[in-house]
């Protein structure tokens, strides 16, 4: 990616980070509440930026992008920190039973994000069960990668997937081409661009509990 274009979705990524962090002070004054819904949108941020950067079917239909898109893009990633924080908190069982149900952090980060409420509920219902599924059942991040591609270029303009004919979580992703499912599979088939999501979310994962520890 040219210079110019990653130092503007710097700039665009640094505009959504301030947006939302603004917002979740507005929502609660509870400093620990604050640490912990802000960890995930620096987790977010972090994450959609390296996949806009370096993903070159991202970043085709990301063109010179914008803070609306950018918004979204992060919201996507902030629900998998989020699903990642609720499997870690599930292993110790005291916290678990402390912990407010993951849904009511989710609408709070819709919140924070100030996207569409409906169509981002249905972003977590099912990046949720497919990350879970595929760190339960697969070795690999594979099926929930492609996923978010198909939903980064759709939010940039080009559909991928027919989602409502989607049941998640979905085991084999031949299975949706049978089913015809699949509206334009090509952005989604580059095994590199596969790669840049699967380690940006290890990124942003990285960033989050960097965030978390050091504030």
């Amino acid at each position: 990616m040219p210079e110019a274009q990653e130092l503007k979705n710097s700039e665009i990524f640094e505009e959504v980070w301030e947006k939302a962090t603004s917002r979740i002070d507005e929502l609660t004054s509870d400093a620990k509440e604050r640490k912990f819904l802000k960890s995930m949108v620096m987790g977010g941020t972090v994450a959609a930026e390296t996949v806009l950067n370096n993903a070159e079917s991202a970043r085709r239909y990301w063109g010179e992008g914008n803070a609306g898109w950018a918004a979204e893009i992060s919201q996507l990633f902030s629900f998998l920190m989020l699903s990642q924080v609720y499997r870690w908190v599930m292993e110790k069982p005291d916290e678990a039973r402390n912990t407010v149900p993951k849904e009511v952090s989710a609408t709070k980060l819709i919140y924070a994000f100030g996207t569409e409420p409906e169509q981002s509920i249905d972003d977590f219902t099912r990046f949720d069960q497919q990350y879970n599924y595929d760190m339960e059942k697969k070795p690999h991040l594979v099926h929930t990668a492609s996923f978010l591609l198909a939903r980064i270029c759709e939010i940039a303009g080009h559909q991928c997937i027919d989602w409502k004919k989607v049941k998640f979580p979905v085991a084999e992703l031949t299975h949706l081409v049978k089913k015809g499912v699949m509206i334009d599979s090509e952005p989604i088939r580059s095994q590199d661009d596969i790669s840049v999501v699967t380690n940006s979310i290890a990124a942003g994962l990285q960033a989050m509990s960097k965030f978390h520890e050091g504030n």
